[in-house]
């Protein structure tokens, strides 16, 4: 449950009119229309595969950002998120290869099929540490064989965050939880790493904060 504070658990849809209200405030960085700059960066040295024709889910899509930037590439993106009353404003204005639909990523039923790309940014890092398990039970199956996931995350490097065992005795997961290069590759050990770093900062037309840790995995 989340409070009105925000506190609480993030990933269940008693959070969506949080998250609504986040992406919406003028000035917050997530506020933002402009793409991961991992995203761009790999799709420019060619890591991500091709992105034409392919089929991309993109998990806690947020406002869209980077499932409007798949579309733009050639893809056919479906994108999942709590936010229910954002995704009923954002659907007049997406490219027609998008599909938004309002889904609880650990509890409702997920697209059908496998992808080509799978991606998270932000939303993984606001799963419970006990929900973690259910969160690569139901995602990384959507992987098909020879594809590729993606996951942008706050930076344990780089940031003070609560520790996994705060999160598990209050029950509440703060502003979210931080992972460290390592533990991305350690978590995602069922996927074959292609790179693991950090966001490189300041790259000009991309969302490129300096907190964020990102890998990208394809599925053996």
């Amino acid at each position: 449950m989340v409070s009105a504070s925000g506190r609480g658990d993030r990933s269940s849809t008693s959070a969506a009119e949080y998250w609504t209200g986040l992406l919406t405030t003028p000035g917050h960085p997530l506020a933002t229309q402009l793409p991961d700059e991992p995203l761009v960066d790999w799709h420019e040295r060619g890591l991500l595969g091709e992105l034409e024709n392919a089929r991309v889910l993109d998990v806690g899509c947020g406002a869209g950002r980077n499932t409007r930037w798949f579309a733009e590439q050639g893809a056919t993106v479906d994108g999942i998120d709590l936010a229910a009353d954002l995704l009923d404003t954002l659907r007049p204005t997406m490219p027609a290869a998008v599909t938004l639909t309002a889904v609880d990523v650990l509890r409702d039923p997920l697209p059908a099929g496998e992808y080509d790309v799978v991606y998270d940014s932000g939303c993984f890092h606001h799963i419970a540490p006990h929900r973690r398990i259910t969160y690569l039970q139901r995602v990384l199956p959507l992987v098909r064989p020879g594809g590729r996931f993606g996951i942008v995350a706050f930076a344990a490097e780089r940031m003070d965050m609560p520790s996994d065992l705060d999160v598990v005795t209050t029950g509440d997961t703060y502003g979210g939880m931080t992972f460290s290069v390592e533990d991305l590759r350690a978590i995602f050990g069922a996927l074959t790493p292609i790179e693991l770093r950090a966001v490189h900062p300041d790259r000009e037309g991309t969302f490129a904060a300096d907190f964020l840790n990102a890998a990208l995995f394809t599925q053996p």
